[in-house]
Formats: structure tokens, C-alpha cells, sequence
């Protein structure tokens, strides 16, 4: 059984995996652009904003690993 690339493209997994990518990639040039204003943040949101941080991209690394076991989906292989 084979199975086609535009299947694999809109199923949910990889869908998932698109859009808190493109979230991710959001939220970077969101901390970028302001920067000055999250470097006079105290300590503690600091340490909140470094967890969600790390939260965020623990799940997208979590959501790549199932993708890749699913369908075999390395987005390494592509360059």
C-alpha cells in the first residue's frame, strides 16, 4: 500500500506540525522586535516567558518525532 504525498501534507499530524511552526517563527520575530522591552522584564517573567519557550518547542519536536515515525517525513532529507 502506498501512500501519496498530498495525503501526507493535509493530514492532521503534519498540519499540526506547519502551524505551530509557523507560530514558533511568529513568536521570534515578535520577541526580535521587541527585545528592549522583554530585556527589562524582571526575573520572574523571564523565567515564565523562557518555559513557555521551551513547552513550545518540546511539543513541536515531539509532534516532528511522530511525523517522522508515521509517514517517514525528515525535513532534513529536503536540503
Amino acid at each position: 500500500m502506498y501512500i501519496m504525498l498530498s495525503d501526507i501534507l493535509i493530514s492532521p499530524s503534519v498540519m499540526s506540525l506547519a502551524i505551530t511552526g509557523f507560530l514558533l517563527l511568529y513568536v521570534v520575530i515578535i520577541v526580535i522586535t521587541n527585545f528592549k522591552e522583554l530585556k527589562n522584564l524582571n526575573l520572574f517573567r523571564k523565567i515564565q516567558l523562557l518555559c513557555l519557550f521551551t513547552i513550545s518547542i518540546g511539543i513541536h519536536g515531539l509532534i516532528h518525532l511522530g511525523v517522522e515515525k508515521e509517514y517517514n517525513l525528515n525535513p532534513y532529507k529536503w536540503f
